[in-house]
C-alpha cells in the first residue's frame, strides 16, 4: 500500500478523473494543432488526451485545467521536471 504522501500529482488527477485515460506532454513548437489540448506554456503542451465516452464539456474543462495546473505547480517547484515531461506519455493502465 502506498503512503498517501507518495502519491503524484499524476496519479491524484488519474483518481479524481475516472474517464481519463491517458495524455502525454509534448514540445508546443513542433506540436501539430490537433493534437493540442492545452497549452502549458510557450515551450509545453498537453496533448493525445484519451477520455471515456461521457464526459460532459464542462467536466472535460474542469479536467484539463486541472491538469495544467498540476503540471506547472510540478514545473514551478522543480524547473528540471519540463525536460522530464517533455515526450512523455502518462496512461491510467499499460497493455
Amino acid at each position: 500500500m502506498k503512503n498517501p504522501r507518495q502519491v503524484t500529482a499524476v496519479e491524484s488527477l488519474f483518481d479524481r478523473w475516472p474517464g481519463l485515460v491517458g495524455f502525454s506532454v509534448q514540445d508546443a513548437g513542433s506540436l501539430a494543432s490537433e493534437r493540442e489540448w492545452v497549452r502549458l506554456d510557450e515551450r509545453l503542451a498537453v496533448a493525445d488526451v484519451g477520455l471515456l465516452d461521457g464526459m460532459g464539456h464542462e467536466d472535460k474543462l474542469e479536467m484539463l485545467g486541472e491538469l495544467a495546473g498540476a503540471l506547472l505547480e510540478l514545473i514551478a517547484e522543480r524547473p528540471e521536471a519540463e525536460t522530464l515531461l517533455r515526450g512523455r506519455t502518462f496512461a491510467r493502465t499499460l497493455h
